[in-house]
């Protein structure tokens, strides 16, 4: 969101309402509301029995449970919580807008598609806004859930204007799956800025690595330590540099197994650089050389960070998951690995050094995120369908 903005009208009436709140504040633009209404206050265990209490007094309860739930009562705990989440929201909303005037000028959009956005479906034709959602990966596929279940989603495919998704896999997938009408799905990539960065590559004896991503273990950064200690000992002449942006739970972990397994080898470099903000990665990559960006995550979407090197001419290897296939155009700007990221795909594809150092490669990783990932152009034309969906008298954004 916080570069989506940028690109919102000066003169457009748009409020940001947030679920959650963090101590840490993000700049917001000039004209642009923050409206705390939904996280000011805390959810004690006593607000969540009573949500939960008064979502059993409604239909959607007993159908979840009866189509979902009642075969496979592995679920019951997400399905509750799910119940609770949504009757909160519905309550939230209810109030909220029940003191507005009327909403038909007003478009209601919601950055992620779960509870927040089926609560508003259930009041849509009540208040008569008009409303869409952007939906990711953990809000799309099921089979990234525990026990492959994703509550109540296949209950509400119907009463929202459009659902924009940031790949045209996942416009299949909600069609296939869930049920969802190809007339209200489009696809609308995210981006980034493009601030004319050009990161060079290394030196041919030297191969500079980036990774960047959260030190959790679905990112499985142990298979980069793993695939470098096997590329110190096939490449003797190589001195690899490996730098890692990104904090975790796993650090110590990670960096413990990169002591162990790669700080006696004399051709290894590495670093944990740590959390950065997106402007500290831009300048990072301007003031460093980078051969290659890898990700060898177990699930993503359409990862940022990839979309962030991709701006500066830096080629990409990662696997063929969420929407990354999209991104990397195999042997072209990159290297797209298979789901499982064996750690010898990883050294064979790490291994072959002057492809990532190419003039031509690293021009196609910049000439692919203008023609997919450019933030000027894709927010531009996706706030241009916000307009379309009321007439030119359009008062308010949500």
């Amino acid at each position: 969101m916080e570069t989506e903005v940028e690109y919102y009208p000066k003169r457009a009436n748009l409020t940001i309402m947030p679920i959650t709140a963090h101590p840490k504040y993000r700049n917001v633009p000039n004209g642009i509301k923050v409206d705390q209404f939904l996280c000011k206050k805390s959810v004690t265990l006593v607000d969540k029995l009573y949500y939960l209490i008064k979502s059993m007094g409604t239909r959607l309860f007993y159908k979840e449970f009866r189509t979902q739930v009642g075969t496979n009562t592995k679920r019951i705990k997400q399905f509750l919580f799910s119940m609770y989440t949504y009757q909160r929201f519905y309550e939230l909303f209810d109030v909220y807008f029940h003191k507005k005037e009327k909403l038909n000028s007003t478009v209601v959009y919601t950055y992620w598609n779960t509870e927040a956005t089926y609560a508003l479906q259930s009041l849509k034709k009540k208040y008569g806004y008009k409303l869409v959602s952007r939906i990711h990966g953990m809000d799309l596929y099921q089979e990234r859930r525990k026990d492959g279940y994703m509550p109540l989603k296949h209950l509400f495919t119907h009463n929202i204007d459009k659902v924009f998704t940031i790949t045209e896999s996942a416009n299949t997938y909600l069609n296939t799956t869930y049920g969802f009408s190809h007339e209200i799905l489009k696809v609308y990539r995210l981006g980034v800025n493009d601030y004319g960065i050009y990161c060079k590559p290394g030196p041919d004896h030297v191969l500079s690595i980036v990774s960047c991503s959260f030190l959790v273990k679905v990112k499985r950064v142990d298979k980069i330590i793993d695939a470098l200690h096997a590329l110190a000992n096939r490449f003797h002449a190589v001195t690899f540099i490996w730098n890692h942006i990104g904090s975790g739970p796993l650090e110590k972990t990670l960096k413990d197994l990169a002591n162990k397994k790669l700080s006696q080898k004399e051709n290894i470099i590495f670093n944990f650089i740590g959390q950065l903000t997106n402007q500290e990665v831009y300048k990072f990559y301007k003031e460093n050389k980078v051969d290659v960006l890898i990700n060898v995550s177990e699930s993503e979407g359409v990862p940022v960070s990839i979309m962030e090197a991709m701006s500066c001419h830096i080629p990409i290897i990662a696997p063929n998951i969420g929407g990354i296939s999209e991104m990397i155009d195999n042997k072209v700007n990159g290297v797209l690995l298979n789901e499982k990221c064996e750690v010898n795909e990883i050294v064979d594809s790490l291994g072959n050094i002057h492809f990532f150092k190419s003039e031509v490669v690293r021009e196609k990783s910049h000439s692919i995120f203008l023609k997919k990932y450019n933030a000027q152009t894709n927010y531009n034309n996706f706030i241009n369908d916000l307009k379309a969906l009321v007439d030119t008298k359009v008062k308010q954004v949500i």
